[in-house]
């Protein structure tokens, strides 16, 4: 199939079922290349979505079948999959298409459409994840245990997490077989050549302005969070993840806020210290014993009060909650728990909204948030609890801080320190002088296994 026709085709049928993506898909040049195994979205100022069109005609003879293949590669973009894990293993692609193709059988639950995703699974294992159980959605027949229970919790419940999926392989000691990688769709390779799966978005400022207004219309099952306006909040909950690199960086940072680089950011506030004085002080039980004794002592020793400098040694902490930081929130949530001391409590997560979040919400990995993210309630909140210092941990997808709020920051000078995660934008607090303090890498750790390795 010549691209001409093979683009007319992906056009005439995606875009019918989708509106949203008709414009989207304006942006990508659609073209057949057969330096892809199946189809991926490249990086360039002008991105394009190439798709292997003996794949197409091997696997993808309905429009069906095409809009799967299509809606595929273009959630693993929106969902920011390709930059969650700066090095995919075998494992992290797995997790991604679990997570990606349960999503788009549920949005197209028909079998003309599902019967995509069930030709490329296997009927038991780990590799069956990718693909509805037998019989669903009227009458799923779910394998027992804990890996029938996450299929399950994956196209029936409320969706399952990257970090559950890779729970599920290290405790059930599962293995993936490399030798079938091919199950898997697109090309998710760590190098730069033509055809490898990389995140287009920071490098087509077009693309990167399409996506932002898509993902805040989109009917979703997983909400995608990053610039958008979200909707009702509801509880979520994460499962913390120990991590030692996380855990330092998180401490070094709230250290960092609390005190100032150099051990400044000190107050006034009153302190206890010992006096003498000519009147009688309770506390001086000598004193007390010689005055019942007929002796009245010259000078009492007690306690008074005096303002003195010293740091409180604490700090507001903002957390960002959206959709975009969920691969990293495990994390996240084990690090702040750990460094509780240094935290003001309770600590806000925030969304399009601020919500506390309790020590003991923290430690169960309990939080509120409307999936979005709008930095302006963070900005009100520092204005509304006259906070004094403070630390954000985001992802930078959190809009502008709105002009309005900027006048007012600069006059309340609320001292705020970002902590942003590798190779994001904080370019959102520059209008304001909060420092940015970049967070290593923090990938999740994924469970050992000598078979997996990247496709």
């Amino acid at each position: 199939m010549n691209t001409p026709a093979l683009a007319d085709r992906v056009r005439q049928c995606a875009p019918l079922r989708h509106p949203a993506f008709g414009s989207l898909l304006q942006l990508l040049s659609v073209e057949a290349s057969e330096a892809v195994q199946t189809a991926a979205v490249t990086v360039g100022t002008r991105s394009r979505l190439l798709i292997n069109p003996a794949f197409v005609a091997a696997r993808c003879r309905t429009d069906e079948h095409l809009t799967m293949l299509v809606m595929h590669e273009l959630y693993h973009v929106l969902l920011g999959h390709t930059r969650s894990v700066r090095r995919p293993t075998l494992a992290a692609n797995w997790a991604f298409d679990c997570i990606v193709n349960a999503q788009l059988c549920r949005l197209h639950p028909g079998v003309a459409f599902t019967s995509f995703f069930s030709a490329g699974a296997a009927a038991e294992g780990p590799w069956s994840l990718i693909a509805p159980a037998p019989g669903w959605p009227t009458e799923p027949r779910y394998a027992a245990g804990a890996l029938g229970q996450l299929h399950r919790q994956l196209y029936d419940d409320d969706g399952a997490t990257t970090a559950e999926l890779f729970a599920l392989l290290e405790g059930q000691a599962l293995a993936l077989d490399p030798d079938q990688a091919g199950r898997l769709l697109g090309q998710h390779g760590d190098d730069a050549s033509e055809g490898a799966e990389q995140d287009p978005l920071h490098q087509d400022p077009d693309l990167l302005a399409e996506v932002g207004r898509l993902v805040a219309r989109w009917p979703m099952i997983e909400r995608r969070g990053g610039v958008d306006d979200g909707e009702q909040a509801t509880w979520n909950r994460s499962p913390r993840q120990r991590h030692q690199a996380a855990r330092r960086a998180v401490a070094a940072l709230l250290r960092q806020a609390a005190r100032g680089a150099s051990g400044g950011a000190w107050r006034q506030q009153w302190a206890p210290v010992e006096v003498l004085s000519a009147w009688p002080q309770p506390q001086d039980r000598r004193g007390q014993l010689l005055s019942l004794l007929g002796h009245r002592p010259l000078l009492w020793q007690g306690t008074g009060l005096h303002t003195a400098a010293g740091s409180t040694g604490q700090v507001a902490v903002y957390l960002d909650v959206s959709g975009s930081m969920a691969a990293w929130l495990p994390l996240l949530l084990d690090a702040l728990d750990e460094a509780g001391a240094l935290v003001r409590w309770p600590l806000y997560g925030f969304s399009t909204v601020v919500y506390p979040v309790s020590r003991r919400e923290l430690a169960q990995g309990r939080f509120r948030s409307s999936g979005g993210t709008a930095i302006a309630c963070v900005a009100q909140h520092l204005l509304d609890e006259r906070i004094e210092r403070a630390v954000l941990i985001t992802d930078g997808a959190v809009q502008q801080v709105p002009q309005a709020l900027v006048t007012r920051l600069r006059r309340a000078r609320p001292r705020v320190r970002v902590g942003l995660l590798d190779g994001c934008d904080g370019s959102f607090g520059q209008p304001l002088g909060w420092a940015v303090t970049p967070l290593p890498r923090l990938d999740p750790p994924l469970p050992p296994s000598p078979r997996a390795a990247a496709r």
